[in-house]
This record gives structure tokens, C-alpha cells and sequence, in this order.
């Protein structure tokens, strides 16, 4: 007789929910032939999983997922019949394991987020899509206006926001115009914690593409908040990375930390292509959301009137 294959790992993905009971989890879940023996646990930062006596039957190596918790996953074979996952977390979190029986059989591994809501009780946050009305802002090469890509994006990160109790201000629902006065003004009247700005770039060059975020001048809180946000955007959208920037005009907000992110360049026909995608859409939010969560989670006892 010959002898019984061992269990293989064929699949792995990963995937936010929230849940029946109003847990809001990152599950990653592996799918193998069979069942396995495994277990999981907390190191330094990371969520290691083990399966003994079983094959990775997949590529392994490294898969970004940066969906604000889970960093990324490393996968390794272990000698003959040993696979780790290696969960790389940017805040701490517990987990479950669950078996999934059926074909194919799958481990569940569900990572509580609730780190990352506490980090936004009580948190006012003012997002500004930029332009409305008859200020179009930049326009792509074909027909896209700026001033209605980042009203999507703009609704996005509100539902994502309002999703961990932020407490959230939109400038503008519409196609709207109104002064930078009133939507400065906005900022002082509800007391907010950090302003943002959604735009897109423009360039002269058509050839130039990327994202940047701009900040209010000699505010170190600021400073800081571009620095997370550029980063959260470069890594959701793998666009090039043009910096950051001050941006003179952000300086009558006042103290409040106040950022523009331009959210991939509007001149440039592939990219306006991109921009007109729910996907991309959808991605800029997350980018720009993944920057709040670094931001609060290691500057937001300091946030307001910090000037260097």
C-alpha cells in the first residue's frame, strides 16, 4: 500500500468583516486537502501560526496586506512537513483560531481591530474634498475633473471613519461652491482634532504621476500626520512617492494639525484612468485611514497646537 499524502496548503487570503456580535476582525484563512495539527501565538508584534505535518503547496514568501492592522504575511516551509505564517501586526491584537471543516479544510485565524477603534473614540475629523462648484480644480487629460473624484474618496474615508466612532464633518456632499473661509471656519466651529483635504495632483508634465501630501507650515503636528498619510497612500495605491510639503495656504486653520493629500496625479492619463476606478477609490481611503491610525496611535495625546 502506499503511503498517505500529506495535508497540503494550497490558499491563503485575508479579508476585513465585521461580524453578527458587532466584532470588527482581519481574518486570514488558509485552505488545505486536509486536516492538520496546528496552533498560534503572540510574539513581539506578530501573530506566528504553525502547521505540523503538512506542505506548503503555494508560493511561499512575503504578501503586503497594510489594511491598518495586518502589515503583512510571511509564509515559510519548515523543514519536510512544517509551514509558519508569520501575522506582521502594526498594534497589538488578540486572535482566535477556528477549524472550517469541508473541502478544502481551512484554518481561520480572526484578528480582533478593536485596538484601532479605540484609538478614534471621541475623535473629530473634518474632511474636505477639495474645489465644487464652478472651481473644477485639475482636469485629466481626457475629461475627469478633480472636483468630482474627490468627493467618492472623500465619502469613503468618512464610512471607514464613522465605522470606528470618529466623530466626522464632510465640507461638502455635492458639487458645491464654497470659500476656503467656511471650510476653514468648519475646523474651529466643531473643534476638530485634525483636518484633511482630499485632492489630486496636477502637473504641466502629462509624463508625471504620483501622490504627495501637503501640510500647514511651521506645525510639527502636521508635519507629522503628512509624513504617516503620504506613506499609508503610497503603500494602498503603489504609486510613486512625491513627498511631502508645506503648503502656505493650510496656515489659517491654525493649530490644528491640517494635511491635503492629493490622492495620485489628475494630468496624468493612466492615472486618471485609475482615478475613475471604485477600486482606486476605495484604496486612496484606506491609505489616507491607515495614516490616521499611525498618527493617533502615536502622536494623538499631542495633537493639537503643537508648533516646532
Amino acid at each position: 500500500m502506499s503511503k498517505q499524502k500529506a495535508p497540503r496548503i494550497t490558499n491563503m487570503w485575508s479579508k476585513i468583516v465585521d461580524e453578527e456580535k458587532g466584532e470588527w476582525l482581519t481574518k486570514v484563512v488558509l485552505e488545505s486537502t486536509k486536516p492538520y495539527k496546528h496552533g498560534a501565538r503572540n510574539a513581539d508584534g506578530r501573530v506566528i501560526f504553525e502547521g505540523e505535518g503538512v506542505i506548503l503547496n503555494m508560493p511561499g514568501g512575503t504578501t503586503e496586506v497594510n489594511d491598518g492592522l495586518l502589515r503583512e504575511l510571511i509564509v515559510k516551509q519548515n523543514g519536510k512537513k512544517t509551514v509558519s505564517v508569520e501575522m506582521m501586526l502594526e498594534h497589538p491584537a488578540e486572535f482566535r483560531l477556528t477549524d472550517l471543516k469541508g473541502f478544502p479544510f481551512r484554518v481561520e485565524i480572526a484578528l480582533n481591530r478593536s485596538s484601532i477603534t479605540k484609538l478614534f473614540s471621541g475623535k473629530k475629523i473634518v474632511i474636505d474634498p477639495g474645489h465644487g462648484g464652478e472651481d473644477t480644480g485639475g482636469k485629466g487629460p481626457v475629461s475627469l475633473q478633480e472636483k468630482d473624484v474627490v468627493i467618492p474618496i472623500a465619502k469613503k474615508l468618512e464610512n471607514i471613519l464613522r465605522r470606528v466612532n470618529a466623530d466626522v464633518v464632510l465640507t461638502r456632499n455635492g458639487d458645491e461652491n464654497i470659500t476656503r473661509e467656511k471650510r476653514f471656519a468648519l475646523v474651529k466651529q466643531t473643534g476638530a482634532d485634525v483636518y484633511i483635504g482630499v485632492h489630486n495632483r496636477s502637473c504641466d508634465d502629462s509624463n508625471e504621476d504620483g501622490v504627495a501630501t501637503l501640510y500647514a507650515p511651521a506645525n510639527k503636528q502636521s508635519a507629522i500626520l503628512a509624513r504617516y498619510v503620504q506613506e499609508g497612500l503610497v503603500n494602498k495605491l503603489k504609486a510613486a512617492d512625491r513627498g511631502t510639503a508645506e503648503q502656505a495656504e493650510l496656515a489659517a486653520i491654525g493649530g490644528v494639525p491640517a494635511i491635503e493629500a492629493e490622492v495620485l496625479t489628475i494630468t496624468n492619463l493612466v492615472e486618471e484612468v485609475f482615478l475613475r476606478g471604485l477600486t482606486v477609490q476605495k484604496r486612496a481611503a484606506e491609505g489616507i485611514f491607515n495614516g490616521l491610525i499611525k498618527y493617533f496611535a502615536q502622536n494623538g495625546a499631542n495633537s493639537k497646537g503643537d508648533y516646532s
